[in-house]
């Protein structure tokens, strides 16, 4: 008897924990977000808002700015200032004043080596000087919606006024995950820089574990895809991750986290996710969402989805989705087809999760003064009318007639 109910007992509290676990995360690291990359949906938050030093994940943005400015095959000649400008003994690939390298070699050495001397080179070469290339990454971060992050140099050594927020961070890998060219370097365990002018052939290891199956084989994560570690003593360890498994597409932010710490909770964010969200179509594009009448004949026109709108659930999650559509009180004529009408509204509990447009199916013209009278008669006001122009008509006969007469009688 004892026997059954402790089995029973371990039974139920192996299903109360699986159906927990969702909602009950063990991350252990001070500030943690996990988002899916191509929407920027929150699965997961902890301290997100917090400022915190973001050390070489700062990159990112150097990175991100390097590609919009494009022409990777430019030949940057290194500047004499660039050994000064960087901690000695701090990640480098060593660069030498007057030394030949490509933008994409940079852009390479800094995503894969985290390359102080690389941060700098780029920065010189967008904006001249370290400081009007901060004044650029601060304008970019604001343009992504980053606005608690202030950065003061293109590689994260420590700075009292270099900061972020795990927030922040991942808003700023969503933009750069969209360039194919920073998500094949950062999936890049091995890459060479051939021989300069200055240098010999150098070889280059990825600092991030989640992607080198090596001597730390619990670091790595099989469906990892990047994106960019981070260390000083300050800032502690941090983990800018991505992960795929063909289906959902995942950003990690961890920081100010230990150097093991940091990928124990990356690893949990990821299983996490994988595990528990299914990707769930609530409305597909072109679907009638209201049909809205344009007067009191009947006529309508319909208001469809301009857009899909697919969200990662939990479990029976989907049901909980409110939609709410947003439309004015009265619709001006003339209406073009595909004219946005107004927004289809989606909410979870009381938290807005994202929004479509909704646009008209069809055009409709403005009806002229003389088609609107007309079609706003009903049969008998048309026999009404019929009645009236035949008198009139009968009428101006007879007067007509009865004027020839005169004419004849007195011509």
């Amino acid at each position: 008897m004892y026997r059954k109910i402790f089995f029973i007992t371990i039974l139920i509290f192996f299903l109360l924990t699986n159906l927990t676990f969702a909602k009950e995360l063990n991350i252990l690291s001070p500030s943690a977000i996990l988002i899916e990359s191509n929407t920027g949906q929150i699965l997961y938050e902890k301290n997100i808002d917090e400022r915190l030093y973001p050390a070489s994940t700062t990159k990112i943005m150097t990175a991100l700015l390097l590609l919009e400015e494009g022409n990777l095959e430019k030949v940057i000649e290194i500047n004499k200032d660039v050994p000064d400008l960087i901690e000695q003994g701090s990640s480098q690939i060593y660069l030498i004043p007057g030394e030949l390298i490509t933008r994409e070699q940079l852009l390479f050495a800094l995503l894969i080596d985290s390359a102080n001397d690389a941060a700098v080179a780029i920065a010189q070469d967008i904006s001249g000087t370290v400081e009007k290339f901060a004044e650029k990454m601060n304008n970019r971060a604001k343009e992504l919606g980053a606005v608690n992050t202030n950065f003061v140099n293109p590689h994260g050594l420590h700075d009292n006024n270099h900061y972020t927020t795990a927030r922040d961070l991942s808003l700023i890998a969503k933009e750069a995950m969209k360039n194919s060219i920073f998500r094949e370097a950062i999936s890049t365990s091995r890459y060479i820089i051939p021989a300069t002018n200055k240098q010999e052939t150098r070889y280059l290891y990825n600092t991030n574990r989640l992607i080198r199956n090596t001597k730390y084989k619990n670091y790595y994560y099989e469906k990892a895809t990047g994106i960019k570690t981070g260390y000083t003593s300050k800032a502690g360890y941090s983990l800018v991750g991505g992960a795929s498994d063909g289906n959902i597409d995942l950003i990690s932010v961890i920081l100010n986290s230990t150097v093991t710490q940091v990928y124990e909770d990356t690893h949990t964010l990821f299983d996490y996710a994988f595990k528990n969200f299914t990707s769930q179509i609530i409305i597909n594009k072109g679907d009638v969402v209201k049909e809205i009448s344009l007067n009191d004949k009947g006529d309508t026109i319909s208001a469809i989805a301009g857009d899909g709108f697919e969200y990662l659930c939990l479990e029976n999650q989907k049901e909980n989705i409110i939609q709410r559509v947003d439309l004015p009180d009265k619709i001006t004529l003339p209406i073009e087809k595909d004219e946005v009408l107004g927004t289809l509204v989606f909410s979870l509990g009381e938290k807005e999760i994202g929004s479509i447009p909704l646009i008209a199916d069809k055009s409709v013209e403005k009806p002229s003064l003389i088609s609107t009278f007309i079609k706003d008669f009903s049969i008998w006001q048309y026999i009404g009318v019929f009645i009236v122009l035949f008198l009139l008509y009968r009428t101006y006969v007879y007067f007509r007639k009865k004027r020839r007469r005169r004419r004849r009688m007195f011509g």
